[in-house]
């Protein structure tokens, strides 16, 4: 049986790398390969010179989809995966897909050296991006800059963000905001040294008060990886103070979804089902242990060469949660798909699944 009546995961990478570590340089790591995965050419443009490849990875999502009973994925760039890949996807599957903008041709040139990266150049991208009806919001993240290793100042950043902010509202869709961390990139700088806005979910209240009508996707819901909930309380403070900011809880564990649904500040309109599926996490059991699971990139393991099951194991979490809250299912609902569809202005297929009073 489906979890629910119409289910939208707001959180996926629809894209993989084949890296050719025969004739490259590049070591079997996270790090390592998370730098060249930015580099990435489209299958379609590819030849046998390239070290890393992208391309569409529908037909496992799909076989998910149908496995778990998902109805709708918002695709979401990363790491080298294009918009043209993504909106050839939704325009394959209109009713099965929908995804989010990110300036990736831009992050691209400036990471093979071709053209120095600006917030403005990224803008320009996006703007010009979600022009195409396929795209419906900023995502992943609001812009960063790939090449960056020092620090930006709050100040310094607050602006970039107001640019990227600017084009969601003239665009009348969300952007996202990038929250947590992981273990695996753990060799060099990350975002959260380069970028105060990754390391300190905190920061959002500024923009979403400036900006009170963009609506903000926590990414994560401060949950991305390892069991430190520093950043979930800082995001559930910032949701419970601007009814505009929104949390994707599909990575966190049964208990930890008792943060923002036991705050009264907080809506159950506020909360969203988005995983990360497609990414290279996997989940950690520790069943004697606080907390019981969480999920991660465990070095000692070794790069995942498997497609990781993030859907199976976070249904099992929102069910166990459900099951001890006693949760009506009308208000379930709106956690795995009704939200979704009001904030991304999905359409469902039929109209009130979800509740609504006169």
């Amino acid at each position: 049986m489906k979890p629910g009546r119409f289910v939208v995961d707001t959180h996926v990478h629809g894209q993989r790398h084949a890296v050719r570590l025969e004739q490259s340089a590049t070591e079997a790591g996270y790090e390592s390969i998370s730098h060249v995965m930015r580099t990435a050419t489209p299958a379609d443009e590819a030849s046998d010179d390239d070290d890393v490849i992208v391309y569409p990875n529908t037909d496992r999502i799909i076989h998910d989809m149908d496995s778990y009973g998902v109805d709708r994925c918002v695709l979401l760039p990363g790491f080298g995966m294009t918009n043209e890949i993504h909106q050839e996807m939704v325009q394959e599957y209109p009713e099965r897909f929908t995804a989010m903008a990110s300036p990736v041709q831009t992050d691209k040139a400036a990471a093979r050296g071709e053209e120095e990266w600006t917030i403005e150049r990224a803008c320009e991208e996006l703007d010009e991006v979600l022009q195409e009806e396929e795209f419906i919001g900023i995502g992943e993240s609001a812009p960063t800059d790939p090449t960056r290793n020092e620090r930006i100042e709050w100040s310094e950043r607050r602006d970039e963000l107001r640019q990227a902010f600017e084009v969601a509202d003239a665009h009348n869709v969300p952007i996202s905001w990038h929250s947590g961390t992981v273990s695996g990139y753990s060799d060099g700088k990350s975002s959260l040294d380069v970028y105060p806005d990754w390391e300190d979910p905190s920061l959002i209240s500024e923009l979403a008060a400036e900006y009170d009508n963009v609506d903000i996707i926590v990414n994560h819901g401060g949950m991305q990886g390892t069991w430190h909930e520093d950043t979930v309380d800082a995001a559930c403070k910032v949701a419970a103070r601007h009814d505009n900011v929104y949390l994707e809880i599909g990575l966190y564990w049964a208990d930890l979804i008792q943060k923002p649904f036991n705050d009264p500040s907080i809506d159950i309109s506020q909360l969203l089902w988005g995983t990360d599926w497609g990414a290279s996490m996997v989940a950690h059991s520790q069943p004697t242990k606080d907390p019981p699971m969480y999920w991660d990139q465990i070095q000692s393991r070794g790069l995942p060469a498997h497609q990781p099951d993030y859907w199976g194991t976070s249904i099992r979490q929102l069910k166990k949660f459900v099951w001890d809250e006693e949760l009506p299912q009308d208000e379930f609902n709106l956690i795995l798909g009704g939200n979704a569809c009001r904030l991304l202005d999905i359409e469902p297929p039929e109209t009130r699944l979800f509740p609504e009073y006169l």
